[in-house]
């Protein structure tokens, strides 16, 4: 799946970024402030004041900034899907796998035997009729 990241940014989209950006950086300051770290809720109050002033005197210019962030989430997403996956798959698919393996459940209904073929009733004339 590929993207490009726009190299302008309409000033409504410069808006949406700027202030999405500037509510999680004050919920960070917020946090920060509420667990004592005053150096931590003022910088991250500064970051989200700075996204609040971009966002509403130059919303179209915040491209460059937006390509930056955009460019990080794509660095971030290539080395944290690939471990959730696994967590998933090891954590929920694997025991799944192994308990109904274990009860003797066999979604596929694989037999041992001379063959695989599964015998099936003929199917009535009236069934073909109008299938669509």
């Amino acid at each position: 799946m590929t993207q490009s990241i726009p190299a302008r940014l309409t000033p409504a989209e410069g808006r949406k970024f700027a202030f999405t950006l500037m509510a999680a950086f004050g919920v960070l300051a917020g946090v920060g402030w509420w667990r004592g770290s005053a150096r931590g809720a003022l910088v991250f109050g500064a970051i989200a004041g700075a996204f609040a002033l971009g966002g509403l005197l130059v919303p179209g210019r915040l491209g460059p900034v937006y390509r930056a962030w955009m460019g990080f989430a794509l660095a971030l997403s290539k080395v944290t899907t690939p471990i959730f996956m696994g967590i998933v798959y090891f954590l929920v698919i694997t025991p799944i796998a192994v308990i109904r393996r274990a009860v003797g459940g066999n979604p596929l209904r694989a037999q041992r035997g001379a063959s695989g073929w599964v015998d099936r009733h003929q199917a009535p004339r009236g069934d073909l009729t109008r299938q669509f």
